[in-house]
């Protein structure tokens, strides 16, 4: 139905992809549609980490420990990265010795743990020369609009990510009043039990004998429209470490600066207007737009950012600390820039991009 109307307006979009499994795969079954991706899959059918790429690990001898909290890197005479600091489950201080320590917190964790790993050598934070380290931080501000139709459409059946994809406004248009673009992402109606607490929240499903009519008017007819913008690098964006509060450990917390741009405002004022037209062009009865979502869209990006200048840059071309040789970095800290699309398949990419070079260059990793 949405993609009817993507064709009259003659814009761009295809099927999106998706880390779900559609046949048994590996000892996975296969997805059976039961709409249940945000709260687990019975299927082991939806791609998370601890089904896929955690087993192998362990099986390959990975020894994993949960409950531990890294407090700090730490540095040897050399200015090589030697270990960390943790603290256990129960309490406890350990240091785990390492020849190559590999960063994978994401772009809130692996600042806080840089910035709070100090020393000597690295005052103002491990591999932060640059002054870049908690800097550039991006998010994926998120608007939404909800169509209903007259027609069934059962869109509560499928898994609940994005299901179509547009990118007829991704890239930068001189003529629009911001510069780089978004995506929009159609993702399926909601199940029973959220269609009814949501309805009730908005007004549009009363308590009462009136209930089930509301109710059937838009369980299985409504479609959402998601508004993906592409946050830009801003240096006063950033994480810092927080000067009074902190964590159960005594770990100081980190603290999120951050402002929405008016380039990222411009975007999805722009965006509410297409979807609209959109959801209009495909039949939509009643078109309700939510705006900037609170709970969506925070991929947390770019506050180590890669690059070939040391001065500008945490890490190199193949997430190598420009500081701390055998310091990597391989979540989405790295990114330069948030793209306008979800970015896990991207970390994924550039995660195991950065393994094989590790193990090209493996015998020159402390020179």
């Amino acid at each position: 139905v949405l993609g009817q109307g993507f064709n009259h307006l003659g814009w761009h979009w295809w099927p999106s992809d998706a880390a779900i499994a559609s046949e048994q795969h590996q000892g996975r079954d296969k997805c059976i549609n039961v709409s249940t991706c945000h709260i687990g899959c019975p299927q082991g059918a939806k791609a998370s980490v601890d089904i896929t790429y955690w087993p192998e690990a362990l099986r390959q001898g990975v020894q994993l420990k949960t409950g531990c909290r890294v407090r700090e890197v730490c540095i040897n005479q050399q200015g090589m990265a030697d270990g960390v600091i943790y603290i256990d489950k129960h309490g406890a201080e350990h240091k785990q010795r390492a020849e190559v320590v590999i960063m994978a917190c994401n772009g809130v964790g692996t600042p806080r743990i840089l910035l709070n790993s100090t020393s000597s050598q690295f005052p103002n934070g491990l591999a932060n020369s640059s002054d870049q380290v908690g800097r550039n931080l991006m998010f994926h501000p998120w608007g939404m609009v909800r169509g209903v139709f007259n027609e069934q459409l059962n869109s509560n059946f499928g898994p609940q990510g994005s299901c179509l994809l547009s990118q007829e406004f991704y890239e930068t248009d001189p003529s629009r009043d911001f510069v780089r673009g978004y995506s929009i992402q159609v993702t399926r109606g909601m199940g029973p039990v959220t269609t009814s607490v949501h309805g009730i929240n908005s007004g549009n499903i009363p308590w009462g004998e009136s209930h089930h009519r509301a109710f059937d008017e838009r369980f299985g007819k409504t479609v959402h429209l998601g508004i993906i913008c592409e946050d830009l690098p801003q240096a006063h964006n950033r994480v810092v470490l927080d000067s009074e509060l902190c964590d159960s450990d005594g770990i100081p917390a980190p603290k999120i600066l951050y402002r929405m741009s008016d380039n990222t405002k411009n975007m999805l004022a722009h965006g509410y207007n297409r979807c609209q037209e959109v959801l209009q062009a495909a039949g939509a009865e009643d078109i309700f737009v939510h705006g900037h979502l609170r709970e969506a869209g925070w991929h947390l990006l770019g506050t180590a950012r890669m690059g070939n200048d040391p001065e500008t840059s945490v890490v190199n071309e193949w997430g190598r600390s420009h500081d701390v040789k055998n310091l990597f970095v391989v979540d989405g800290s790295v990114m330069v820039t948030s793209g306008a699309v979800n970015p896990t398949s991207t970390i994924q990419a550039v995660a195991l991009y950065i393994a094989d070079k590790m193990k090209q260059n493996l015998a020159n990793l402390f020179d």
